[in-house]
Order: structure tokens, then C-alpha cells, then sequence
């Protein structure tokens, strides 16, 4: 495990183990699966994300699908999504790797802001936030099925 790790752009193909590693981390953390809800930007990656000029990535252990990011544009400032990783697999920087692909993203896009929200029972996300020179700002009520309390984290410069 670890020798062969990587980050590749989505490919529909990877779409049901990419929606499997997330649906695990929905299970440890006990947060309620919406398929044709809140959950449909993973169903349908290209329509999200990759139409407007956003991007989807996975993370590989040799051909296993083990986490995920994505990132959408929005005018002047790009928005993170679906940071997720296997939990075996938190703790090798693979995550930081990932949230670092979203960012150059948004850069190589022109964007100079970055915003993220994470439910406040991510502690391990917002401190790789902070470390990466995010500032938490604010909070607010998320549009999922368990009206989740989120942190705001914004990068600016990008």
C-alpha cells in the first residue's frame, strides 16, 4: 500500500469507486447518503464539474480508487468539493496532494480565491485547510439531507 500512489483526472469509468470510497466515508462519520439529491454532482461528474471548467480528480493506490476532489469556477473565485479519503489512507499527505491539484487548478484558471466548506466533524480537513494557509470564516447550514453546521475556509491569494 503506498507505493503506487497517485492523482489522475475522473474518468467515468472510475465512477462507481470513486462514489464507493465516498459513501464509506459517509458511513464512519454517519452523515445520510442522497443519491438523487445532494449527492448527484457525483453521478453526473462531467455535468458539475468538468463542463464549466471545473475538475474532478481521483486518488489511486496502483489501479484502487481511495479518495477524491473536485473543484468548481465560479467568475473570480473557484469553490473545493468531495474531499474524501479512505481512512487507511489519511495521514500520508495524499489529501494535501489533493486539496494542492484543486488549487493549481484554480490557479492555471486565472482564479485568485479559494472557498471551501467542511462539516464541523472534519477537524483532520480543516486543520490541512489551515495549514495550507486557508482562514476559517464563518459558518452556515448545509443543503444536505442532515442540515450539517459547516466552517468556511477561504484562500487569498490562491
Amino acid at each position: 500500500m503506498g507505493e503506487h500512489l497517485r492523482i489522475v483526472p475522473y474518468s467515468a469509468s472510475d465512477r462507481d469507486a470513486m462514489i464507493d470510497v465516498v459513501q464509506r466515508v459517509y458511513q464512519e462519520y454517519g452523515f445520510t447518503w442522497e443519491a438523487d439529491g445532494y449527492h448527484r454532482d457525483l453521478y453526473t461528474v462531467e455535468d458539475y464539474y468538468l463542463r464549466g471548467g471545473g475538475m474532478f480528480w481521483i486518488a489511486l493506490d496502483a489501479d484502487r480508487v481511495v479518495g477524491c476532489v473536485g473543484v468548481t469556477l465560479h467568475g473570480t473565485e473557484c469553490e473545493l468539493h468531495r474531499l474524501y479519503l479512505l481512512p487507511e489512507y489519511r495521514g500520508r499527505r495524499l489529501g494535501r496532494r489533493l486539496l494542492e491539484t484543486a488549487m493549481d487548478h484554480g490557479r492555471q484558471s486565472g482564479i485568485n480565491r479559494m472557498i471551501a466548506w467542511s462539516d464541523v466533524k472534519l477537524p483532520d480537513a480543516h486543520k490541512l485547510y489551515l495549514k495550507l494557509g486557508f482562514t476559517q470564516q464563518g459558518q452556515r447550514i448545509c443543503d444536505d439531507p442532515d442540515k450539517a453546521l459547516e466552517y468556511g475556509f477561504w484562500k487569498e491569494p490562491l
